[in-house]
């Protein structure tokens, strides 16, 4: 198939969205301060930084987010940083997989690996696609490792020659690229693994195009992963929104918000790259399975969709969207006068850790709960957070008054809303509740 010259407005300039929302070294600094908080909740009295190549390790975030899921006890000894199973160099006499990035190389990666292999496994199954249990391929298959890694090599190179900026944003949140030998696994094309941040996994292409496509279609759900775990793109009723069907898939299919809102990043992602092949190459053949002449249709029916759900999404995703969509959400549900809180006695966790990671009006809250909470929120509720530990209410009205600098009755509704907010959060827990308010 010729992918066809785009007719279609430009599409705006992603990058500068995403850094609208945070800039990439901003957006890793959380990151990387959330997974540390994490740990230190996990295994109280160890205070010691986790070791770059594991705090960016998809083996080491799974182990830690499973951790503060409940489904798993954490041990700090078990997380597997990205060197297990990516060799820090090529050899001379072969390519890069790609400059920048982590390949799984050593024969290791198929047992640190295979939860995420499983989880590829149970989708194909669940599409008849699977021809048997996927296996990464590594250094052990010898040439047929060099020639997928020769092919990642062509296909990055040429994503940064076609859409430099875009590809340079998205890979930014990749710590690891694992080959699935496609001989097993049918037609897998390319998967990120939801519980294994910062993982993609890629089929044996046949071609650069293929390859590069990938690249932006996982990288764009890497960068939205990042994205949800440190901003604002979901909120306290996100749960309640009703599953979306796509309607070029078959009849059961339901894709959860968070999933919905991660398809049409991608989707949106996909058609600013097939807009910026038809605007640097003349023709280029891409396969009957690609995305690329359907990215630009798909995002804009996902974001219709979207866009009337506006109330189970975060005000980051709201700006995300319009920024996406070139257009104005449609409506927003009016706020609700908050209930009076300034009479109610509020338990606070003596162990509440506050982290301020550099970033405007953001602090991370860890509330040593079993399993662990992470919560961010603003400097105002931070600051009231500390207050709260030892002085009463009134008396941090009339401080918020004076930080402010309006009067005490402002003050008391603005603090009363602020109140509010940490009580749904579940950070503060008003007494008598017998828990989270969450």
């Amino acid at each position: 198939m010729i992918l066809p010259p785009q007719a279609e407005p430009t599409r705006c300039d992603i990058p500068a969205l995403h850094a609208s929302i945070a800039a990439p070294s901003v957006l890793q600094r959380e990151r990387q301060a959330l997974y540390q908080l994490a740990a230190e909740l996990l295994e109280p009295g160890n205070v010691q930084a986790l070791d770059p190549d594991v705090i960016d390790s998809p083996m080491a975030r799974h182990h830690i987010g499973e951790a503060l899921a409940g489904r798993a006890s954490f041990t700090r000894s078990q997380l597997v940083g990205i060197s297990a199973v990516a060799t820090d160099e090529p050899s001379r006499d072969e390519p890069s997989g790609a400059e920048g990035l982590r390949v799984a190389a050593r024969p290791e990666a198929n047992t640190l690996l295979a939860g995420a292999l499983d989880m590829v496994a149970a989708e194909l199954d669940r599409q008849r696609a699977a021809s048997g249990q996927p296996e990464l391929l590594t250094e052990a298959d010898g040439a047929r490792f060099t020639f997928a890694q020769r092919l990642l090599h062509e296909g990055l190179a040429l994503a940064r020659s076609v859409s430099p900026e875009l590809i340079e944003d998205l890979l930014a949140h990749v710590a690891l690229i694992g080959v699935v030998d496609t001989q097993r696994t049918g037609r897998l094309g390319s998967a990120s693994p939801r519980t294994f941040p910062g993982l993609i996994l890629l089929g044996s292409s046949r071609s650069s195009i293929e390859v590069a496509e990938a690249l932006i279609h996982e990288g764009a759900h890497q960068k939205l992963f990042d994205l949800a775990i440190t901003h604002d793109l979901l909120n306290d009723t996100s749960d309640r929104c009703a599953p979306f069907h796509p309607p070029w898939a078959e009849k059961k299919r339901r894709w959860p918000l968070e999933q919905t809102l991660a398809a049409c990043h991608a989707y949106a992602c996909l058609a600013k790259f097939a807009q910026d092949i038809s605007m640097t190459l003349e023709a280029v053949g891409v396969d009957a399975d690609s995305l690329l002449p359907v990215a630009s249709a798909r995002s804009e029916i996902i974001g219709d969709w979207l866009q009337d759900k506006s109330d189970y999404l975060g005000t980051d995703a709201h700006a995300l969207l319009v920024g996406l969509l070139g257009r104005p959400m449609r409506t927003r549900c009016s706020a609700q006068n908050p209930a009076n809180t300034l009479a109610t006695d509020f338990i606070i966790d003596p162990g509440l850790q506050l982290r301020r990671c550099g970033s405007p009006n953001r602090v991370l809250v860890g509330r040593p709960s079993r399993p662990p909470q992470l919560y961010w929120v603003s400097e105002d509720a931070a600051a009231l957070l500390e207050f709260l530990s030892h002085k009463p209410l009134n008396e941090i009205v009339d401080t918020f008054a004076q930080r402010w600098r309006i009067s005490r009755l402002d003050a008391a509704d603005r603090f009363n809303a602020l109140l509010g907010d940490l009580c749904t959060s579940g950070v503060l827990t008003q007494r008598g509740n017998g828990g989270s308010n969450k």
